[in-house]
């Protein structure tokens, strides 16, 4: 074969070739997309629920519910009974066990040193002090360990033992895959589903007009005792402290294990409902699931 018959050979494939690649490129293939879209589903009904399946905007979180507080079905779910760590998602359950053993709300406490554990904290000088009021505040607005600690300490009763009613009152209220092995939600092993924290808020912030009260506000600012230091502190939601979004309770939470997780509870256009995320990315991404899942159910 002559070198010149060769050459025109390899030229004419080439060419082939690309037309071929520039042919696929504009007859409307779709490329592999970088993550898959995975979607939830719209539920018609109550447990276990149809299979309608929602169109709506991708949700980015492992697991996500919105329970209908009214109706008590599921209008949407992806994941949803899925065990998870809850990260300070705990303290929702904290409070209400907290609040069930009854609570000096102006008895003075301080803050020990070997509570200052990883995560949220509230910072106190040697000899200052805080009220218990102040302590459940910033458990639940700012999601402060050492003072969810420091809570539980003030009740006087043994962390072993409150940590057993925290289960009883998990299993009171049949929430079956939900358990916790300490008071804060820094262990991994405190666990829940996405419809059981869904059903658990409901109770937080339906029975506990206080943990309502708390946990919708945009910052809460109190007096430090013997120093008279005055300490704001902004809710850990951003959607709340710095969009100002309305709700009647929400809860944040992280830790490396469980992701990023969010709990609301919202009460719109004579709506009720309560959505959660687990599971998140991102804190950016974990606030686009919730404004996501509240548009669907039209809040």
């Amino acid at each position: 074969m002559k070198r010149s018959t060769w050459v025109m050979g390899l030229v004419c494939v080439t060419l082939a070739m690309g037309v071929g690649v520039v042919w696929w490129k504009i007859s409307g293939i779709p490329e592999i997309p970088l993550r898959p879209d995975v979607r939830g589903v719209m539920l018609d009904l109550g447990l276990p629920g149809g299979r309608r399946v929602d169109q709506g905007a991708e949700i980015y979180s492992e697991s996500a519910v919105v329970w209908d507080v009214d109706a008590q079905v599921i209008n949407y779910e992806k994941n949803g009974y899925e065990q998870r760590p809850i990260a300070s998602l705990t303290k929702l359950m904290t409070a209400m066990v907290a609040l069930d053993y009854g609570i000096d709300w102006d008895k003075q406490m301080d803050i020990r040193q070997d509570e200052y554990l990883i995560g949220g904290k509230l910072m106190l000088y040697p000899r200052e002090t805080v009220s218990m009021r102040d302590l459940m505040y910033a458990s639940l607005l700012g999601s402060a360990n050492n003072a969810t600690l420091a809570l539980v300490r003030g009740l006087e009763v043994p962390e072993s033992e409150f940590i057993e009613a925290m289960n009883r009152k998990a299993i009171e209220m049949e929430l079956e895959k939900t358990e916790f092995v300490e008071v804060t939600g820094l262990d991994p092993k405190n666990v829940s589903t996405a419809y059981e924290v869904a059903r658990m808020a409901q109770a937080a912030f339906g029975s506990y007009p206080d943990i309502g009260k708390i946990t919708s506000q945009k910052d809460y600012t109190f007096l430090v005792g013997e120093s008279g230091r005055e300490h704001t502190m902004r809710n850990t939601n951003k959607l709340i402290s710095r969009d100002g979004l309305k709700v009647s309770g929400s809860k944040t939470g992280y830790l490396y294990e469980a992701g990023y997780s969010l709990v609301v509870f919202s009460e719109e256009n004579e709506l009720k409902k309560i959505a959660v995320v687990l599971g998140g990315p991102s804190e950016r991404a974990q606030d686009q699931d919730m404004r996501a899942l509240l548009k669907k159910v039209g809040l």
